[in-house]
Order: C-alpha cells, then sequence, then structure tokens
C-alpha cells in the first residue's frame, strides 16, 4: 500500500484505529495531525469517540485559522501548530496516552531506549517537558522548546507523549516501539534490574542489516510459492494482532521446495498494508 497517497483524514482514522484497538490510548484521549501541502492542517476533532471515528469527522484547521468540518479540532491542536512551526521538517504529530509511556511519565521516567538495539535504532534519543494545563498555551511553548531542541519525541509530564515525524505512520512506529519499551522496561524490573546496551553496540547492530539483493529476474509464481505468501501473511496478521509483532519487529520465512529452483528467504512484514 502507497500510504502517502491515501487522504489525511485516511491516514489520521486508520493511524488512531491502530492506536485504539491496539489499547494505546482512550476513547477521549490522544489526538493526531497532519501538515498538507497548502499550510493546512488536518486533526482529529474534540469529544468523538476515538474508536469510532468516520473520514467525516476529521477536522481541518486552514492556515489563516479558520476551521472546515462539523466538529472542532482537538482542543490541544494550538501545541500541534506550535510544533509545525518550530519544526518544518515534520509532516505530521502524533499525541496518545498510552499506559507505559504515561507511567513513566508520571514518575518522571524516560523509557529506556537501549534496552534492545531496534527500539534505540527506531526512537533515538528522547526529552520529557514539564508540566502544563492540557490545551493551554503554556503546554505549547514547553513542548515546541524541547523539540526546537532537536528532539523528535517528547514526553509531558503526568500526561502522555508526542511524537513529530516526516508522516503519521513514521510517528506511529516510533510510538509503538517506545511504547513496547515502556513496558518491556516496567516487565523487567520485576523480574530484576534491566541490563541495557551502550550506544556503540546499539550502532553496531544498525550496521549489520543485510545487504541490498539486485532484483530477482522475472519469472512465474507457482502455486506452492502464493501458499506460502498467503500463510506468511495470515501468521504475521495474527502476530500483529496478538502482539507478538509490532510496527517494527518481528519476522517470518518460509523455505519452497527444491524443485522450484528459489525460496523466500525472509519476507518482512509491512504492516502498512494490514
Amino acid at each position: 500500500m502507497r500510504f502517502d497517497l491515501l487522504h489525511p483524514a485516511d491516514q489520521l482514522i486508520m493511524m488512531m484505529n491502530r492506536i485504539y484497538y491496539r489499547g494505546m490510548t482512550t476513547t477521549s484521549g490522544g489526538n493526531l495531525s497532519i501538515k498538507d501541502a497548502d499550510g493546512s492542517m488536518w486533526i482529529t476533532p474534540s469529544g468523538v469517540d476515538k474508536g469510532n471515528l468516520g473520514r467525516d469527522d476529521i477536522m481541518r484547521v486552514r492556515p489563516d485559522g479558520s476551521f472546515e468540518g462539523r466538529h472542532k479540532p482537538s482542543s490541544e491542536y494550538p501545541f500541534h501548530l506550535s510544533v509545525f512551526k518550530e519544526r518544518p521538517d515534520f509532516g505530521a504529530v502524533l499525541h496518545a496516552h498510552s499506559p507505559g509511556l504515561v507511567a513513566c511519565s508520571i514518575v518522571r521516567c524516560l523509557p529506556e531506549v537501549l534496552l534492545t538495539p531496534d527500539i534505540f535504532q527506531v526512537c533515538g534519543e528522547i526529552a520529557m517537558a514539564p508540566y502544563a494545563l492540557p490545551g493551554s498555551a503554556l503546554l505549547g511553548r514547553k513542548i515546541a522548546d524541547e523539540f526546537g531542541k532537536g528532539y523528535s519525541v517528547v514526553i509531558l509530564e503526568n500526561h502522555g507523549v508526542v511524537i513529530g515525524a516526516a508522516d503519521i505512520f513514521q510517528a506511529f512506529m516510533i510510538f509503538e516501539t517506545l511504547e513496547t519499551a515502556a513496558r518491556l522496561q516496567i516487565n523487567a524490573r520485576r523480574l530484576g534490574t534491566p541490563r541495557q546496551l551502550t550506544i556503540d553496540q546499539a550502532m553496531h547492530e544498525a550496521g549489520t542489516k543485510a545487504p541490498d539483493y539486485p532484483a530477482a529476474e522475472a519469472f512465474e509464481h507457482s502455486s506452492e510459492e502464493k501458499a506460502a505468501r498467503r500463510d506468511l501473511a495470515t501468521f504475521i496478521h495474527r502476530s500483529y494482532q496478538q502482539s507478538l509483532f509490532t510496527s517494527t519487529q518481528g519476522t517470518y520465512s518460509a523455505r519452497l521446495h527444491a524443485s522450484t529452483r528459489k525460496s523466500i528467504g525472509s519476507i518482512r512484514r509491512s504492516l502498512q498494508s494490514l
């Protein structure tokens, strides 16, 4: 799926559904926004069930400050505008109140990103913004200040998290990975003292990815290969639904019969198509 070819409203609904139905926000918590090419901002509405959004529920805030849509934009839309103004490289902003990250914000503890190599590679460094009343101009300034320092992920004291990225799917991948890290950290502390990797170890792992192989020559796809692809997709979907995979973690592979003279080496799931 070419996610970037979807209308901004459809992108927001797809991502909010993913967030809500994976238990990472409540019916009233969190808001998502996308910056359009004309300078408008598309944003989730205020006071509407996050688990039942429709296309016509998404609000548009025009560059002149006027609204388009049948609701009011999220009460926290001013801080989205502040973030976009501070970071013109961002195309989307995600704000949510996931249980693991809110728990970290309550105890003023940043989630550890060096528990596994992929968490650090996806999330990078994280900042924490001092508490301010949700929806206030002061909160917007405090959030924008942290993004202005170069961070892309900001935890809000006793509140939640704000993530900026080039697009809303990238923001979601960071969010889901960071929430997973927070829950891993909480669970690990029940067993003992978590042992972190060093930055060098995490960055070394980033350099060991498989090389780019040349494109395969065109050939007919056997029924065996088609069945393997179908089964891989089924298990990938099931694993994601059971929270065994995330949008950035997990791999399945299948080997075809030798008579086909080819194999499916390692098919990484693309959760944009789920």
